[in-house]
Protein backbone atom coordinates (compact mmCIF):
# COMPACT_ATOMS: atom_id res chain seq x y z
CA UNK A 1 0.00 0.00 0.00
CA UNK A 2 2.99 1.92 0.49
CA UNK A 3 4.21 1.87 -3.00
CA UNK A 4 0.67 2.91 -4.49
CA UNK A 5 0.70 6.01 -2.01
CA UNK A 6 3.95 6.76 -3.54
CA UNK A 7 3.20 6.45 -7.08
CA UNK A 8 -0.36 8.33 -6.61
CA UNK A 9 1.94 11.15 -4.79
CA UNK A 10 4.35 11.33 -8.08
CA UNK A 11 1.44 11.46 -10.67
CA UNK A 12 0.10 14.52 -8.81
CA UNK A 13 3.03 16.04 -7.93
CA UNK A 14 4.78 16.18 -11.44
CA UNK A 15 1.46 17.14 -12.84
CA UNK A 16 1.60 20.06 -10.71
CA UNK A 17 4.65 21.13 -10.25
CA UNK A 18 4.46 20.82 -14.33
CA UNK A 19 1.70 23.04 -14.25
CA UNK A 20 3.00 25.70 -11.83
CA UNK A 21 6.86 25.96 -12.36
CA UNK A 22 6.02 25.85 -16.43
CA UNK A 23 9.26 23.02 -16.84
CA UNK A 24 7.17 20.18 -18.26
CA UNK A 25 10.38 18.30 -18.54
CA UNK A 26 10.89 17.71 -15.13
CA UNK A 27 7.24 17.04 -14.70
CA UNK A 28 7.49 14.18 -17.26
CA UNK A 29 9.94 12.78 -15.44
CA UNK A 30 8.42 12.83 -11.88
CA UNK A 31 5.30 11.45 -13.40
CA UNK A 32 7.19 8.31 -15.68
CA UNK A 33 8.79 7.73 -12.38
CA UNK A 34 5.36 7.19 -10.71
CA UNK A 35 4.45 5.14 -13.28
CA UNK A 36 7.50 3.08 -12.98
CA UNK A 37 6.97 3.00 -9.13
CA UNK A 38 3.07 1.79 -9.40
CA UNK A 39 4.52 -1.17 -12.16
CA UNK A 40 7.05 -2.02 -9.72
CA UNK A 41 3.88 -2.36 -6.96
CA UNK A 42 1.79 -4.61 -9.36
CA UNK A 43 4.86 -6.58 -10.30
CA UNK A 44 5.58 -7.34 -6.00
CA UNK A 45 1.78 -8.25 -5.83
CA UNK A 46 1.11 -10.02 -9.25
CA UNK A 47 -0.88 -13.32 -8.89
CA UNK A 48 -1.10 -14.44 -12.24
CA UNK A 49 -0.14 -13.32 -15.83
CA UNK A 50 -2.51 -10.81 -16.53
CA UNK A 51 -1.03 -9.30 -13.82
CA UNK A 52 2.19 -9.26 -14.36
CA UNK A 53 1.53 -8.10 -17.85
CA UNK A 54 0.01 -4.44 -16.23
CA UNK A 55 3.03 -4.23 -14.33
CA UNK A 56 5.52 -4.32 -16.83
CA UNK A 57 3.86 -2.40 -19.31
CA UNK A 58 3.58 0.14 -16.87
CA UNK A 59 7.76 -0.35 -15.87
CA UNK A 60 8.26 -0.22 -19.80
CA UNK A 61 5.67 2.99 -20.16
CA UNK A 62 7.43 4.80 -17.30
CA UNK A 63 11.13 4.15 -18.56
CA UNK A 64 10.18 5.12 -22.05
CA UNK A 65 8.70 8.52 -20.44
CA UNK A 66 11.68 9.27 -18.31
CA UNK A 67 13.81 8.82 -21.03
CA UNK A 68 11.92 10.86 -23.63
CA UNK A 69 11.53 13.48 -21.09
CA UNK A 70 15.32 13.33 -20.62
CA UNK A 71 16.24 13.29 -24.14
CA UNK A 72 14.03 16.41 -24.40
CA UNK A 73 15.54 18.43 -22.15
CA UNK A 74 18.68 17.90 -23.18
CA UNK A 75 18.24 19.09 -27.06
CA UNK A 76 16.83 22.14 -25.13
CA UNK A 77 12.74 21.71 -25.52
CA UNK A 78 12.24 22.40 -21.74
Amino acid sequence: MQLRGLAALMFLGGIVYALVSGNWGIGAIVFGLGAMVLGLERLRVARGRPDQAIGWVLELCGAFVVVDALIWIAVGGA
